[in-house]
């Protein structure tokens, strides 16, 4: 197996997740270098054959990341995803380096309302959602979900931040009243009486690698471990596999973590979809999930651009995320010369 250098995105450089994924590239022989992307500066060359380029300005001079000297990258954007986007687009697409998350796929998770959108859009079932910038009519836009009690969610937001039960009508326009007034999007989903449970699973290309059951602690309806929950190793059934993996692939993303729940009827909801979701299903799980992204690195770095699990190759045509044949844009001298 060739050495990987492998660059790992970080917005959270020194984060525990973070090191995992180090650590797991060099156990399986990879040379893995992390960088801040908020530190970096994107060139877009004004030549029609391009040579468009990444710096890094961490030290007192800026240094060229040349595009030859990297294999593959693994973002992990958690927060400033209006610039952590712009970065993953650049090495992927503007340099042709392989990645395990495109950037639109990053863009559509950190927003939970073009989630939901894309899903509704692939005919996977979440919660009934309703969303406005400027709400003028509360008491019709419950009505439209459900009635109380509600979830209000922020658009964006992880770890259970920004995710509110509504349980009546007092509490319901105060609270709405506030983030309205305040310029907070937020949307209004239905409730699903989950008994406080979801679901974390985590995909990696077809493969869900790892999955646990969620628990939220007493009092609190979200089932998040960052916010005390406790979690514990879950087989899922085959049918929840396949839609945690159409999820993901309906946003683009080809690893990912996905949340789903459950009714009294044992129906099954897609709640979000995460492109930084947290490590800690590694321990509880005792699932290696950071050494198996990397497999799958190993796998699949030679691919240029991804697309709903369609991949470009040095070989082989296919159509990018942006509708740009990526096999035949790689095969142009000035792509090779990054």
């Amino acid at each position: 197996m060739k050495k990987l250098n492998i660059l790992i995105l970080s917005t959270s450089p020194k984060s525990e997740a973070t090191k995992l994924f180090f650590d797991a590239a060099i156990r399986r022989g990879h040379n893995p270098m992390i960088k801040d992307p908020n530190s970096l500066y994107l060139l877009v060359s004004e030549s029609e054959s391009g040579y468009d380029r990444v710096y890094d300005g961490t030290e007192d001079e800026a240094e060229r990341l040349k595009a030859k000297d990297y294999d593959a990258i693994i973002p992990r954007i958690h927060g400033g995803i209006n610039f952590g986007v712009p970065i993953v687009r650049h090495f992927n697409q503007n340099l042709g380096i392989f990645s395990t998350q495109s950037a639109s796929g990053i863009r559509a998770a950190a927003n939970k309302f073009e989630t939901h959108q894309k899903l509704s859009i692939a005919g996977i079932r979440t919660p009934k959602t309703i969303f406005a910038k400027s709400p003028k009519h509360i008491k019709f836009l419950i009505e439209k979900i459900g009635n109380l009690p509600a979830i209000a969610k922020t658009v964006k937001g992880s770890l259970g931040l920004g995710v509110m039960i509504l349980k009546d009508v007092e509490q319901t326009n105060s609270t709405l009243e506030a983030l309205y007034h305040n310029q907070v999007e937020t949307l209004l989903q239905s409730f699903v009486d989950s008994k406080a449970q979801d679901i974390r699973a985590i995909v990696c290309g077809d493969t869900v690698i790892a999955a646990m059951l969620r628990t939220g602690k007493k009092g609190d309806f979200r089932a998040n471990v960052s916010r005390g929950g406790t979690g514990s190793k879950i087989e899922l059934s085959e049918a929840d596999k396949q839609l945690c993996i159409k999820a993901a692939k309906s946003i683009n993303l080809e690893v990912a973590g996905v949340d789903l729940i459950k009714d009294e009827n044992d129906n099954s909801f897609i709640i979000e979809i995460n492109a930084a979701f947290g490590m800690q299903i590694q321990e509880i799980t005792g699932i290696d999930v950071a050494d198996m992204i990397i497999e799958h690195i190993e796998r699949n770095y030679t691919r240029k651009a991804v697309s709903n699990g369609v991949a470009a190759s040095n070989n082989k045509s296919a159509i990018g995320e942006d509708g740009v044949d990526w096999a035949a844009l790689n095969a142009l001298p000035h792509m090779q010369q990054r």
